[in-house]
């Protein structure tokens, strides 16, 4: 993957994370007051980024297990 597209890709997560963080902050302002209620919501979604991130790395590597497993290997004679 060139470095232009691992830049977007982290430029959009990174927008993503803003994003949900200040929408979630707007809808309930009377839960979380300040700060901090902000500051917990941002590493909340920060973790949740690196989770979805990780299950789509195991979703890759079990499929190429899988792929590995069951390509057809040359028989040795």
């Amino acid at each position: 993957m060139k470095i232009e597209v691992k830049l977007l890709v982290l430029w959009v997560a990174s927008m993503a994370l803003f994003i949900s963080t200040g929408v979630a902050t707007w809808l309930t302002l009377d839960v979380m007051e300040g700060v901090s209620g902000m500051t917990i919501r941002f590493f909340l979604g920060y973790c949740g980024i690196i989770v979805v991130f990780q299950v789509f790395s195991a979703l890759a590597a079990i499929r190429q297990l899988f792929h590995d497993m069951t390509e057809e290997k040359p028989a040795s004679i």
